[in-house]
Order: C-alpha cells, then sequence, then structure tokens
C-alpha cells in the first residue's frame, strides 16, 4: 500500500509517501532522511522501503527543502530547515491511522544522517536510528559549491552553530554505517559520531565502500544490516534495552 501525501512546515510544502505494509493494523515505522541534493526517489531508499515492508514495518520517504517535489530554494537549505522538515514529517507519521507512534525509527544518510541525529537527540519518541556515511563536519573551503550547486554561505555558519558531537551522546540504540573510503565524508567521521553515542550502539565500516555504496553488494550490505537493527528495536524485545 502506498500513500502519496504534501503537508506544510514553517519554510515549505513538503511531499512524501508512505508505504504501508497492509491493511488493517498499526505497524511499527521508520522515516527515510535523504542527503543534501537526493531525494525520495533515491533508489537505496526505494529498496529500504520495499525491505522494511516484506519485514512489516512501515516506511516514509520524502523530498527536503529544494529538492525533488518539494517546495523552496535547496540554494537556500540549512541544517535548520531540515531539521524543521524532519519535525513536521515525524508527526504527520505518527498521527497516521497505520502507524504504531510508540514504535518510530530514522534512518539517515550524509547531511540527512545528521538531521536524523539531531531530531533523535531531541525527540524522545523516536525508539532507534541507523545513519549511513554523516557528517559532524561542514566547512567552508573558500567556495560554498557542493556537488555543483552553489550554497547560500548560511549552510556552513548554521550547521557549525549546532554541536553535533554534544548531541550525539543523548542518542542510543544507534547504527552507524561507513564506508571505508567515502570519498566525501571521510570514514573518521562516522568513527567519530560512534564513539560518542551512548549504547547501546553498533557500528559498520563496509570495505571498499564510498559515499553513496554504489557497489551492490555493499548496498545490500547497508541495507540488511539497517533491517536488522529496527528489527530488533521496533519488533523484537531489543526495544526493551
Amino acid at each position: 500500500m502506498t500513500e502519496q501525501f504534501e503537508i506544510n512546515s514553517r519554510y515549505n510544502r513538503i511531499s512524501g509517501i508512505m508505504i504501508i505494509p497492509g491493511p488493517g493494523k498499526r505497524f511499527p515505522c521508520v522515516v527515510l532522511s535523504h542527503g543534501l541534493i537526493s531525494s525520495k526517489e533515491s533508489s537505496k531508499y526505494a529498496a529500504l522501503s520495499e525491505k522494511f515492508a516484506e519485514a512489516g514495518i512501515a516506511s516514509c520517504r520524502f523530498d527536503y527543502h529544494g529538492c525533488g517535489e518539494s517546495g523552496g530554494n535547496i540554494e537556500e537549505t540549512t541544517l535548520t530547515i531540515r531539521l524543521d522538515n524532519l519535525d513536521a514529517i515525524t508527526d504527520h507519521v505518527m498521527s497516521h491511522q497505520s502507524v504504531d507512534a510508540r514504535r518510530i525509527g530514522i534512518v539517515g544518510s550524509s547531511f540527512g544522517g545528521t538531521t536524523g541525529l539531531l531530531k533523535t537527540a531531541r525527540d524522545s519518541r523516536i525508539r532507534c536510528l541507523s545513519i549511513w556515511a554523516t557528517p559532524h563536519l561542514l566547512e567552508d573551503k573558500d567556495s560554498s559549491t557542493i556537488s555543483d550547486v552553489v550554497f547560500d554561505k548560511t549552510i556552513f555558519t548554521d550547521f557549525q552553530s549546532y554541536d553535533i558531537l554534544g548531541e550525539a551522546r543523548k542518542v542510543f540504540h544507534t547504527l552507524v554505517v561507513h564506508g571505508e573510503v567515502d570519498e566525501v565524508v571521510p570514514c573518521v567521521e562516522g568513527k567519530t559520531i560512534y564513539k560518542n553515542l551512548q549504547k547501546p550502539k553498533g557500528i559498520e565500516i563496509i570495505k571498499g565502500g564510498d559515499h553513496v555504496f554504489s557497489n551492490e553488494a555493499h548496498r545490500n550490505k547497508a541495507i540488511n544490516l539497517t533491517l536488522n537493527w529496527f528489527r530488533r528495536y521496533l519488533i523484537s524485545d531489543g526495544n526493551k534495552e
């Protein structure tokens, strides 16, 4: 079952899609928080939605500010704007008639992993988290161009206003997945975030993995690791730890 929707945040209109395993009951649900210039149509997130549905877990994919079908200019996006988007999406998911609001998780990749980490630190309703290729630093190196998009300088100053590692110290039930040879976010950043997380936590460094897990075997490994993590903390007794 798929359900497209649009909601408003303070900054823009957000386009999203709910994937529900079936009718007649409430399911645990995972919110998928994409990267800086990605979208809800990310192939790895579509694959995750499919795997979650097979396991009896609903999912919500959506487009952040300036991406996909959502409103806003991507050049003006910031971590603060994206956190507000994620707040609005989380509230929408938790009010959905097919979702068990007591069993909510987040998967975030790259910039979306940082956003998901902050959200989890600040919202006790989030039961567990998996972050892929996630930075705790965003430095302005004399150019505001990231992946051919020229961003306003505010993306850097805004990011630097957050104590990402301090927020990580409030978070538990988190799985960190990072490619060993990530060319965008150095692997050491994922390891540093992991060190600052509360237990229980997990980390998997994918040997030879790049930033987007372009190798199919690497992507499948990240998906399966994440699926098992959410099975543990949203479905099994692991969520009582």
